[in-house]
């Protein structure tokens, strides 16, 4: 009796701890909501401007003149300053850089106030021309004095005038009581770090209802990328998403770019992820209505949040894919389904982007198709005026142009060794790169090629460069439809082959018969017909790879590249546990793989490991190269609260140095540690 009563108060003390979380507050977003209202004073605010906007449709404009402000206030609601942990918004700076703001707590009813610089927690000191830039304000370090307020105004600090600034998506973040039970345990408890992963679910971004996820990377600066619900109405240009449609990131310099859709080329308005395929049929074989590769980012279908962690998310789309081409008969139609996941991770840089095709629903044989997936059009480096610059990729041999900008006449060198598949473009003027780098290596997932069967080999140019003469149709650059991956090669003129593009297209590529046939020529071999590796590419396909986008000169692409080789030297082992042996083959799939190496998860590219009564001891050996901020996926972990990590003996802080999510229902616990593991040693223990 007396453990059942003591349970029971375990039991209300954590309902109690939990009911007194509090959730964010907020304060803007296209308007004032929960019952903040507008007290501004001297002129020039607006409430509803639609441009810029840094969510949805509206943002606050205020133009600054003779000390005016923009106020917000709920008067005489008491809101506790140590509920909250900070005021977060964004500002844009217009036309305009560094205007000055001062920014004020107040009580209406007591008449206590507080003031402190805005600009002292914008980066770089104050707004910046053209750009969304995050400020956070914590509320317990910058006004210890305030207990109560119902007031912020943002005044301008000036006698004359300014340039007119854009505020937009104001909130004050809550905070939850620690649990008095289990300090820090539960998820949701404790003092929430800035650090935590973000998902904000049926927001409004260019024109479509999306999920809007923010997140922390590996500097621990904000990251947000925006995927367009596909189970809807069509959105602009037509697109039905199931891709991504927004994404922002801070450069070196402090300034946050932002990337939209584009609205020009056949996937204008679609994004970027989406299914695209190709049929070797087209020519010899039965198609209706001729179109053997549609847009997936035009073709509806459904989404799941799979996953919404602490620090981590996994987001799905499926879709049913329409294929109009097959050897012979009659014309007709016949849909694959297909699966994609979307994986989100406090301390990673790039999202992970993973997919199924399933023709087990079709007789083998049936497709002779490749995959060109992701595939789409972003404006990645914020502006889309820019011609694109360069283009380069990896099979066997790594392929770079080395003129610029890129052209059908561009000098370039294909004959460096390559181990991990990749693609990638740039824009020198802008400081911009957008690339796919796969999980595994070429040897153990195909990935590149697309040569046609019938006309062109490229493979004849491996190990060369553009010394040896025109590898097209009388210019310098491989022919346009035979690129291992589509990327910018149709966007290039054959009239003009000096001219440059500013059509962002960028696309996976790999053989044809990768979907459908039991054994198709791989891109490992050196020419087609050599009788070298066969694979089969039925009745599933499944691979993952990085959407990688950042600045040019930080050379994201090479780093996960690099990273990718790291994982490829590892060996795990464990004292307590064990190191998986195998899982799933691919996202929504019932059949399993095994790992190679032992324990890596080519899926999710995730380290993985099984827990023995929540604990885990296990050393992580890297052979070669830097393994930057793992990702570790712990099963049979089936605590409901968060354990304690060491790394080499030294007890890690949790949100700080290690980023951990609860994955309850499928007793998992995920874990970004933010380290980058070199050498032998590298231990992790963890123990409940």
């Amino acid at each position: 009796m007396l453990r059942t009563m003591a349970g029971l108060f375990i039991a209300v003390l954590a309902c109690m701890a939990a009911q007194s979380a509090r959730a964010d507050l907020v304060i803007y977003d296209d308007a004032l909501q929960n019952g903040f209202q507008d007290w501004s004073w001297g002129g020039g605010g607006n409430f509803a401007n639609t441009s810029p906007v840094h969510g949805g449709s509206k943002s606050i404009a205020l133009t600054g003149n003779n000390y005016n402000a923009v106020s917000m206030v709920k008067a005489g609601a008491n809101i506790g300053a140590a509920s909250y942990v900070d005021l977060h918004l964004w500002i844009h700076g217009g036309s305009g850089n560094g205007q000055q703001f001062t920014l004020f707590l107040q009580n209406t009813v007591t008449s206590a106030q507080a003031s402190k610089p805005l600009n002292a927690y914008i980066a770089g000191g104050g707004p910046s021309a053209g750009i969304w830039k995050e400020v956070v304000v914590p509320l317990a370090s910058a006004f210890p004095g305030i207990t109560q307020f119902d007031r912020i105004d943002i005044q301008s600090e000036s006698a004359g005038a300014q340039a007119t600034v854009y505020f937009d998506d104001i909130a004050l973040r809550g905070s939850a009581l620690p649990d008095p039970i289990f300090g820090n345990g539960f998820e949701g408890s404790g003092p929430p770090s800035a650090n935590l992963l973000v998902q904000e679910n049926a927001v409004s971004v260019a024109g479509m209802t999306s999920d809007r996820f923010t997140w922390r990377d590996s500097l621990l600066r904000p990251r947000v990328a925006v995927l367009a619900h596909n189970n809807g109405a069509a959105g602009p240009g037509g697109a039905r998403g199931g891709a991504l449609r927004e994404f922002r990131y801070q450069m070196p310099n402090d300034s946050t770019r932002t990337i939209g859709v584009t609205n020009y080329g056949n996937g204008g308005y679609a994004g970027f992820g989406y299914i695209v395929s190709h049929s070797a049929w087209l020519d010899g074989g039965v198609c209706l209505g001729g179109d053997d590769s549609p847009l997936g980012g035009f073709i509806a279908g459904n989404f799941q949040r799979v996953f919404t962690g602490r620090h981590h998310a996994i987001f799905r789309y499926t879709q049913n894919y329409p294929r109009y081409c097959k050897e012979s008969g009659t014309p007709e139609v016949r849909y694959i389904p297909v699966t994609i996941d979307w994986v989100f991770a406090t301390g990673r840089d790039h999202p992970l982007w993973a997919v199924t095709y399933d023709m087990s629903a079709l007789p083998a044989g049936y497709l002779y198709d490749d995959s060109r997936a992701p595939y789409g059009e972003l404006e990645f480096d914020g502006d889309g005026s820019q011609d694109v610059s360069g283009v380069a990729w990896g099979d066997l041999w790594k392929f770079t142009t080395t003129s610029a900008p890129a052209t059908l006449n561009s000098a370039w060198s294909w004959n460096q060794p390559n181990t991990i598949p990749y693609v990638k473009e740039w824009i020198n003027a802008t400081d911009a790169t957008m690339g796919i780098v796969q999980t595994q290596p070429l040897l153990l997932q195909d990935a590149g090629g697309g040569r046609n069967p019938w006309y062109h080999d490229l493979t004849a140019r491996w190990n060369t460069t553009s010394a040896n003469g025109a590898a097209g149709d009388g210019y310098l650059m491989p022919w346009q439809d035979s690129w291992p991956y589509q990327a910018i090669s149709w966007s290039l003129n054959t009239g003009s082959p000096n001219a440059g593009t500013n059509n962002t297209r960028l696309t996976w590529g790999t053989q044809f018969g990768f979907l459908g046939q039991t054994s198709y020529e791989s891109n490992t071999n050196t020419a087609l017909g050599d009788n070298g590796p066969m694979r089969s590419g039925y009745p599933r396909q499944s691979y993952s790879t990085w959407i990688v986008l950042g600045a040019h000169s930080t050379d994201p692409v090479g780093l996960e590249v690099s990273e990718a080789e790291a994982l490829q030297t590892l060996t795990l082992t464990a004292l307590t546990g064990s190191v998986a042996a195998s899982g799933p083959a691919g996202v929504n799939r019932p059949d399993t793989r095994n790992y190679a190496p032992l324990g890596y998860d080519p899926v999710y590219a995730a380290l993985t490991f099984n827990a023995a009564g929540n604990t885990l001891d296990a050393n992580i050996k890297v052979g070669a190269g830097t393994l930057r901020h793992p990702l570790l996926i712990v099963r049979g972990f089936t605590a409901g609260s968060y354990p304690t990590l060491k790394l080499n003996g030294t007890t890690l802080v949790m949100d700080q140095d290690w980023f951990p999510s609860l994955r309850a229902g499928s007793n998992e616990l995920w874990i970004t540690l933010n380290r980058n593991l070199t050498g032998a040693n590298n231990r992790i223990v963890i123990t409940p």
